[in-house]
């Protein structure tokens, strides 16, 4: 068996599905107008009545008009943005843990990673509900609670939250915060 080296691919980052959807649902949309007005004037040797004024108009407006060149430059801003969009990768659904000197990786989902911070918090004396969410650079923790003092909740709260960190050793974020909020 051999080591996977650092970058195996455990910890991907997701495809850029919105941009491509976007830009197919464009496509097919034109294509399928296009299709239609050809085939209509490919059958009927006119256009379509429906079409017809539109095409007429399309047809006698000249490139350097202001419609076109608006057209032209609203284009080809959606198409740069579609562009950057695609390029720029989306946040990596898992986080790397347990990291150490041997070869090799683990990962677990942030969603899991939540789940299990918000178990040990629910333990806490005092806490009666907690949310969890995992961002790239910080954890956030908002704990809620029915005791007037809400120190030693915190107090309780963050060593839990630190107490699950130090198990698993998350290599992206490392930071919680902890806050507490009474509920009445």
């Amino acid at each position: 068996m051999s080591a996977r080296t650092r970058g195996s691919g455990l910890i991907r980052r997701p495809p850029r599905a919105i941009p491509a959807g976007l830009l197919a649902v464009a496509l097919l949309a034109l294509g399928g107008l296009g299709i239609w007005l050809l085939g209509s004037y490919l059958i009927n040797d006119t256009w379509p009545s429906a079409a017809s004024s539109t095409v007429a108009s399309v047809a006698g407006t000249g490139l350097d008009s202001t419609a076109m060149r608006v057209t032209a430059v609203v284009l080809a801003l959606v198409g740069l943005v579609l562009l950057l969009a695609a390029f720029v990768p989306g946040r990596p659904s898992r986080v790397r843990i347990l990291e150490d000197d041997i070869p090799g990786e683990t990962a677990i989902s942030q969603r899991d990673l939540a789940r299990r911070i918000q178990r040990r918090t629910e333990n806490v004396d005092g806490v009666h509900s907690t949310r969890v969410s995992v961002r790239p650079r910080r954890i956030d923790v908002a704990v809620e609670t029915v005791v007037d003092d809400t120190a030693p909740v915190t107090r309780g709260a963050t060593a839990a939250v630190d107490h699950a960190l130090s198990e698993l050793r998350p290599a992206g974020p490392s930071r919680p915060r902890v806050r507490t909020h009474r509920r009445s």
